[in-house]
């Protein structure tokens, strides 16, 4: 099927052509909507959808041909996958495509496994995994416009269309690379996957094990018995560690302390903490505000407040994530620009409304808004702006005008920080409002706004956050039973949008 679906692609390239990159969410619903009138083919590295709700069975650790692979020749990574026994940070209706319900049987915030079945099911009731290619690795986008008259004949095909895509096997950089052509190209790849790591002085000093929560896997917790961890940030990512780690892992199996680094802002929350108040007040979780300056000897650090962290044996990273397309990187075509900070890459653009390259329109991002709590409408919604665009129902402004509207989008985005790192925080609570954002492209699509969606997440939903996860108590968040409140097999209303 997969050799097919390629050559069906190359075969039909009289019809307007689109390649997604990434069957994730977004890569899916791409896949979904545009495949009515366009020849597309969707193609992924991994060898099925899902993104990075796809549970991977190897790490770096583990993996028997690490180096060989393409991905990690690429990034310098394996692409993230979400650790065992998960569970999604919204309930199951916020993450329902319109038109298709979840399973009633579906805990309400959905476990890994379970959304990763939803992913499945929607494939199948839409036949989309015939215009995927999995175990597929894509290095290079290029304009074919500025391509040399050299790298012209290498590709050994008669070039009609904008972009010229090189691909390879995912399993051997080195092996069966080709080349596709795509009047559009869209970017579904998310960007949880090149682990940031902040400058740290003298961290050659420290001597006990050092690693990103991207690495983290179900066996780990075995190497934190009677162990001082040392979580440096505050983001989901260490929230969901230290339930996994202190709620959900049997106390035999506990570290001996946690010392969670991390802002004012997510110190004062879990000081208020009902969920934490027994392992705050037994020292079993020490809360330390501000950021690390650097260590002072191999198992002692000093914070920029001057206060010592001492007897570490293992820091974890759970710092984010940095913005990483190599694919477009290594060419000379310059259609993104990386906003960064000691080499940290904490945004790219220009980009109109988050999703349209102002440099060339038809490449397109998905998806990479964070934050979110309406995450799938918003993802659904930037798809159908996607779609109307290259199937020429709507048309985007000039490109100066576009250029403006993100040059005033990224300035307001500098509230908090300079370094652009909440550019695609798009927030019920943080950076752009995702209401008003949804409703930019509502209006840029002419699409209705979905009241009742939003009104459920309003009512139900907000006051759920506010209640558990602002006031330090993230554990009880998952607890919560809501489906009696929303209507039996709900999903978003297909006449709407």
């Amino acid at each position: 099927m997969e050799q097919n679906i390629e050559n069906i692609y190359k075969n039909g390239y009289e019809k307007n052509s689109v390649l997604i990159i990434g069957s994730g969410p977004s890569g899916i619903l791409a896949t979904k909507y545009l495949q009515k009138n366009n020849n597309i083919i969707c193609i992924d590295n991994r060898e099925d959808i899902g993104g990075l709700w796809h549970f991977d069975k190897y790490n770096e650790e583990t993996h028997p041909n690490l180096k060989q692979t393409s991905f990690y020749h690429y990034y310098g990574v394996l692409p993230s996958s979400l650790y065992e026994n998960l569970q999604a940070n919204l309930p199951k209706f916020q993450m329902t495509f319109k038109g298709f319900p979840t399973k009633l049987e579906y805990q309400d915030f959905m476990k890994a496994e379970e959304f990763q079945e939803y992913l499945q099911d929607y494939c199948a009731h839409h036949k989309l995994k015939k215009f995927m290619l999995f175990n597929t690795f894509i290095s290079s986008v290029r304009l074919i416009k500025n391509l040399s008259e050299e790298e012209k004949q290498n590709t050994g095909q008669l070039l009609t269309k904008r972009f010229l895509i090189e691909i390879r096997d995912s399993t051997d950089y080195r092996s069966n690379v080709r080349y596709l052509q795509a009047d559009n190209v869209i970017v579904a790849i998310g960007h949880y996957s090149v682990p940031n790591y902040p400058k740290i002085s003298s961290l050659e000093l420290f001597q006990g094990k050092k690693f990103h929560t991207h690495y983290f896997r179900q066996n780990y917790l075995q190497k934190f018995v009677n162990k001082h961890l040392v979580i440096y940030g505050g983001s989901q990512s260490a929230q969901d560690l230290l339930f996994i780690i202190l709620k959900q892992t049997d106390s035999s199996l506990h570290p001996q302390k946690i010392t969670l680094i991390a802002n004012q802002l997510v110190i004062d929350i879990f000081r208020q903490s009902e969920a934490y108040k027994d392992e705050i007040k037994n020292e079993k979780l020490a809360l330390a505000v501000t950021n690390v300056k650097g260590f002072v000897s191999d198992k002692s650090l000093i914070l920029e407040s001057g206060e010592y962290v001492e007897n570490i044996d293992i820091l974890m990273f759970a710092t984010g994530y940095q913005y990483c397309f190599p694919f477009l990187e290594n060419t000379n075509d310059n259609l993104i620009e990386f906003v960064k900070e000691n080499e940290r890459k904490n945004c790219f653009g220009p980009l109109y409304k988050r999703m349209f390259c102002v440099r060339e329109p038809n490449l397109i991002f998905l998806g990479m808004t964070f934050n979110t709590m309406t995450i799938q409408q918003m993802f659904e919604r930037q798809v159908i702006c996607a779609q109307r665009f290259i199937d020429k129902i709507i048309n985007l402004p000039s490109q100066e005008f576009m250029l403006k509207d993100f040059e005033q989008d990224f300035q307001k985005s500098q509230y908090n920080f300079k370094d652009g790192r909440d550019f695609f925080k798009v927030s019920h609570f943080a950076g752009q409002d995702e209401y008003e954002y949804s409703k930019q492209l509502c209006e840029l699509a002419s699409m209705q706004f979905d009241e009742e969606f939003n009104a459920y997440v309003k009512k139900i939903f907000v006051p759920i956050q506010q209640n558990t996860v602002q006031k330090g108590n993230y554990p009880w968040m998952k607890q919560q039973k809501i489906t009696h409140l929303i209507p039996e097999f709900y999903s978003p209303k297909e006449d709407l949008f």
